[in-house]
């Protein structure tokens, strides 16, 4: 996937007074495909009661709204995975209160899972379910998973992971072990029986062996769809977070663990734009969503199975006095609200399903513009993300040609923000997520420029267009 020159690096043949200009060169039958189950949420235990319901018929109706306003159709619903620090703080108890619950120590009760599967089967969603291994209690594990097969009415379970970033804890060695324990438990019941696994969570860089042991223990077998890490960027600053040298990072990451269990066979479970809830005035602004668009596609591009941006709310747990800068949207009161994470996930959506084309693209002097597009097989209809990395004070005018037979009348959808890169009030088309969690905008027709095949916009400092071309 090319995409044109670096930052400070004049491109030849730049049309005069725009920063970038993207050139569509091919779609081949071979380009890699976007799953259509690639966008993930990673959500902790702490955030079920108050987002999801306390059970089956308290389920926050704001929260499936907002689910479904994330897929392009119900066969591109995405997968939630429930876990993080309290996969392995929280305890079963069918009939236990989550009255003292904190952010990462607390109860699963009967409630709480009914209300995760209800949610999961009104949306169609997936789920990732995890399990406490941190306690070393393989019977409660087994128990825990009995009782969510049973409430799995609509086949919504996708697997169980055991464990959240065990290497903080366990040797290799004494993981397997412990791993192999649960299993065992899990096998002693027939209502729990060779039901789908998944790991090992590894934390950031932590060292890919661990997958590659697990995948080869379990994946004969069938039983393990796919492995399970983690990966945050870590930026102290929103320049740094723009910069080439995070999806670089990320790409590293990618061939690591393609190297250790192949492509298309692992996802990154849990991550984010900076750790431990990130940062204000990096995560929580328009210009995060320049690189979570970038990082999205890049990572689809180069054979990711699935990403799952985390989320939690530190607002239902002022004790522990922490705040989730990071998180794309919250729940309060059963009504949804937006953080400008949620809109390039929302922006996303139209890539879900669709195979990437090859791009060119050219920046002007101490430009950042990277385009990406993919089709839609069935129609020949083009999507091309424009997404400005350059930071604050590099808006200007880009064009992206299409193939030669794509001169129709195009679609414009603009993520922004009137406050640019710094800006909290992030929109797609001037539209905002409503509390009910139904999301919808409007795209501005465009027409190429007459004679071409050249499209011509506006994109503004840290904004991304997706421009749809018949």
């Amino acid at each position: 996937m090319a995409s044109g020159p670096q930052s400070g690096q004049e491109a030849a043949g730049l049309i005069p007074g725009h920063i970038a200009d993207s050139t569509i060169v091919s779609c081949p039958p071979t380009g890699a495909t976007v799953p259509s189950d690639y966008l993930g949420l990673s959500i902790e235990w702490s955030m079920v009661q108050h987002w999801f319901g306390t059970s089956r018929t308290s389920v926050s109706t704001s929260l499936v709204n907002l689910l479904n306003s994330l897929e392009r159709n119900p066969s591109t619903a995405g997968v939630l995975r429930i876990g993080g620090n309290s996969q392995d703080g929280y305890q079963w108890n069918q009939t236990g209160s989550t009255a003292g619950n904190t952010l990462f120590a607390g109860t699963i009760n009967a409630g709480l899972v009914e209300a995760v599967f209800e949610v999961a089967g009104r949306s169609g969603w997936k789920v990732i379910f995890g399990l406490n291994l941190r306690n070393n209690n393989p019977g409660m594990a087994r128990d825990l998973a009995k009782y969510v097969v049973g409430q799995d009415r609509g086949g919504n379970l996708l697997a169980f992971e055991l464990g959240n970033e065990p290497n903080a804890y366990l040797s290799e060695q004494a993981y397997l072990a412990r791993y192999q324990a649960y299993v065992d438990q899990l096998d002693s019941d027939p209502a729990t029986a060779n039901t789908p696994i998944t790991g090992p969570a590894i934390s950031e860089n932590a060292d890919v062996g661990w997958a590659h042991d697990l995948w080869a223990r379990y994946q004969a077998t069938g039983r393990m769809p796919f492995t399970t890490w983690h990966d945050y960027a870590n930026s102290p600053n929103l320049g740094s977070l723009l910069q080439t040298l995070k999806i670089t990072e990320l790409n590293a990451r990618i061939r690591a663990m393609h190297g250790a269990v192949g492509q298309r066979n692992h996802r990154m479970g849990e991550g984010n734009d900076t750790g431990k809830g990130g940062i204000d005035q990096v995560s929580n602004v328009l210009g995060k969503t320049a690189w979570l668009i970038d990082t999205l596609l890049d990572g689809a591009a180069r054979g990711l199975r699935g990403y799952h941006n985390h989320a939690w709310d530190g607002y239902y747990y002022p004790a522990a006095t922490r705040t989730c800068w990071y998180t794309p949207f919250v729940i309060r009161n059963r009504q949804a609200a937006p953080r400008p994470g949620f809109y390039a996930l929302a922006l996303f959506k139209y890539a879900l399903g669709r195979r990437f084309c090859g791009v060119s693209t050219a920046n002007a002097s101490g430009q950042l513009v990277r385009t990406w597009c993919l089709t839609d097989p069935s129609t020949n209809r083009l999507y091309a993300y424009a997404i400005n990395k350059g930071g604050s004070g590099r808006a200007g005018t880009v064009s992206v040609s299409a193939p030669a037979g794509h001169t129709g009348t195009g679609f414009l959808n603009v993520m922004g923000d009137a406050g640019g890169c710094d800006g909290k009030t992030t929109t797609i088309q001037g539209s905002t997520l409503p509390a009910s969690g139904t999301y919808t905008w409007t795209g501005t027709p465009l027409h190429p420029v007459p004679g071409t095949t050249r499209y011509e916009f506006t994109l503004r400092e840290c904004s991304t267009a997706l421009l749809s071309i018949p």
